[in-house]
Order: C-alpha cells, then structure tokens, then sequence
C-alpha cells in the first residue's frame, strides 16, 4: 500500500486481513498447537495464509504474533522463544517477504 497509513485512513476504508487461527484451524492445525510458534516450523503455512488474504483483497496484513509473549508461550513450554518468534527468527519471517 502506497502512502502513509494514516492519511489513506483519512480518506477512506482499508480493507485488513482476518481471522489466522480460523484458517489455521482449517487448514487442520489443532487448537492444542500454538498457533504463534508456526512462525518459526511453518513458517511456509503462515506465509500462505497471509498470501490467501493478499489474494482476496485485504491491504494490511497483521503478523501473526497474537499470543507471542512469554506468559502465553510459557503454555506450550515456549517461553524462551519469545523474541524469536517476534522477530521471525529461523527461516525468515512471513510478512517480510514480498507477495
């Protein structure tokens, strides 16, 4: 997207991304998993998702990083990968990459 964000929100609509855990859930991720650490073993899954939105008209696009702090991460026994996956460490992060 051109320009500033806030200007082009001065001026109309933006249409953002939806739903990740949603389309990770069908695309057959459990909600046991965390959904957050895909980031770093899929990160070719989240890259499709975000592609998926792309491709259906959205203009922003959120990292998916929803529950990425040690409190939530520390569930899955994760804690220490907090910065990582934040910072898109190993394999690259998803929306650093041009669709």
């Amino acid at each position: 997207m051109a320009g500033n964000l806030l200007e082009r929100l001065k001026e109309c609509a933006v249409l953002c991304d939806g739903a990740m855990g949603t389309l990770l859930y069908a695309k057959g991720i459990f909600i046991n998993r965390c959904y957050d650490e895909l980031n770093l073993s899929q990160p070719e899954l989240i890259r499709a998702v975000h592609h998926e939105y792309l491709q259906s008209g959205a203009e922003v696009i959120e990292t998916n990083t929803f529950g990425a702090n040690s409190f939530r991460l520390g569930r899955h026994s994760i804690a220490d990968k907090v910065r990582d996956i934040n910072l898109g460490r190993r394999g690259g992060w998803a929306t650093r990459r041009p669709y």
